[in-house]
């Protein structure tokens, strides 16, 4: 009991602290990694502000709901303007060039019903307070919880992004990025994820790292 009064406590003061700031924040873990080094034609160079890119879909994307894919491409599309790519019209315009890079982008979301260090809701814990009937050999009362405990859905997010050249088709950039938190999926914390994992883009630290983005509740 002590370690879900505690556990409650922790939840309380957290929204608390953070009401008051006005502000969610998101620790990212991020790993990145880059290879602008040139490939066999020596073709291969970083990206400049105004490149065009177009989207690339897996197999499996193709065979989920469009509307899922459509809807977080929308949301990278604009992490990747920040950043200094533009989407490629699609289709293509008659003669238009071919834009010089590919993005595939992944997205994985995960529902938990509490959060990973705490436990499944129970009926109650504490004192019952009930009333009932005294019978001559005992007696039969119903109860209620005095202190129901409650647990609060937990979410798990996660996006990738891989740069690939597309005259060689060689990846040069790859970013990933997760976090976790009791807030349901929404734009808002997608698109924070998303900069989170193109911070530093071109050129961002290799290998993990935290990036911390506060977000308006």
């Amino acid at each position: 009991m002590t370690r879900r009064l505690g556990g409650l406590s922790l939840l309380a003061g957290t929204l608390l602290l953070g009401g008051c700031a006005g502000a969610i924040r998101l620790e990212n873990d991020v790993r990145s990694y880059a290879d602008w080094s040139a490939g066999p034609a020596g073709e291969a160079t970083r990206p400049v502000p105004g490149d065009r890119y177009r989207f690339e879909r897996r197999p499996s994307q193709l065979q989920a709901p469009a509307a899922q894919q459509e809807a977080i491409e929308a949301i990278a599309r604009d992490a990747l303007a920040r950043v200094g790519l533009r989407a490629a019209p699609e289709p293509l315009p008659a003669g238009a060039a071919l834009p010089r890079w590919t993005v595939e982008l992944g997205a994985r979301s995960v529902r938990l019903p509490y959060a990973p260090w705490d436990e499944p809701a129970r009926p109650s814990f504490g004192v019952s307070v009930g009333i009932g009937h005294v019978f001559p050999h005992g007696s039969v009362g119903f109860g209620m919880p005095l202190f129901p405990h409650l647990t609060t859905p937990y979410y798990q997010r996660e996006v990738s992004l891989v740069l690939r050249d597309a005259r060689s088709a060689r990846v040069v950039y790859e970013t990933q990025a997760s976090h976790d938190g009791p807030w349901a999926d929404n734009p808002t914390l997608w698109a924070a994820l998303l900069d989170a994992a193109l911070q530093g883009f071109p050129q961002a630290p290799a290998g993990p790292r935290r990036v911390v983005i506060e977000v308006p509740r």
